[in-house]
C-alpha cells in the first residue's frame, strides 16, 4: 500500500471493515452445531469477540481521529509516517492476538474431547491451561504492539491538536 500512496486513514478503514465482515460473517457460522461443538467454552470465542472490538470498532475509531482531529484544529496531521506505523503495528498486533487465541481454542477443544480406551478424560483442566501458555505469551506479545499503536497515536493527535487552533463554528 505504501507504494501506491493510500492514505493511512484509508488503511485504518480498510481493516476495520475486514474485521467487521470477518465478525460478522463468523456469528452466524459458530450457531451451526458442528461449528459450536469445537469453539464453545474455548478461546476462539474470545478471538472471534476481539477481532470486532480491536479491529472493527478500535480501527474505525483510529480512522476517524485521524480525519476528524485535523479538521476539527484546521491544520494537517502532525506525521502521516508516525499513522503508518501505528497502522502497521496496530495491525500486527491484532493478528497476533486473534491468531493465538483461534490456536488456543482449537487446542483446548481437542483435548476436552480427547478420551482414554476407558472413557475417562485424557487431560485435566489444569493440562490444557498450562498447554497453551505459549499462546497466551503471544496474545500479550499481540496486546502490547496493539497498545504501543495506541500510544502513537495519542502522540500524534496531540502534537496535531498543539500545531492548530481551534476551529469553533464551522460554515
Amino acid at each position: 500500500w505504501d507504494k501506491v500512496r493510500v492514505e493511512p486513514i484509508l488503511k485504518f478503514f480498510v481493516v476495520a471493515v475486514t474485521g467487521y465482515g470477518m465478525a460478522t460473517f463468523e456469528g452466524p457460522m459458530l450457531s451451526l452445531k458442528n461449528v459450536n461443538a469445537i469453539a464453545h467454552f474455548t478461546d476462539w470465542i474470545i478471538a472471534h469477540v476481539h477481532v470486532g472490538a480491536l479491529g472493527w470498532n478500535g480501527f474505525l475509531t483510529f480512522g476517524i481521529l485521524y480525519w476528524l482531529i485535523p479538521k476539527i484544529f484546521n491544520t494537517p496531521l502532525y506525521s502521516k509516517k508516525l499513522a503508518t506505523t501505528h497502522f502497521w503495528i496496530g495491525t500486527i498486533g491484532i493478528v497476533l492476538y486473534a491468531i493465538s487465541l483461534y490456536w488456543a481454542g482449537f487446542t483446548q477443544a481437542l483435548m476436552w474431547k480427547s478420551f482414554t480406551a476407558e472413557g475417562t478424560l485424557q487431560f485435566q483442566f489444569l493440562e490444557t491451561v498450562t498447554h497453551i501458555i505459549p499462546m497466551y505469551v503471544t496474545r500479550s506479545i499481540g496486546g502490547i504492539l496493539y497498545l504501543i499503536g495506541v500510544f502513537l497515536m495519542v502522540y500524534n493527535i496531540w502534537k496535531t491538536v498543539a500545531a492548530g487552533k481551534l476551529v469553533e463554528n464551522e460554515e
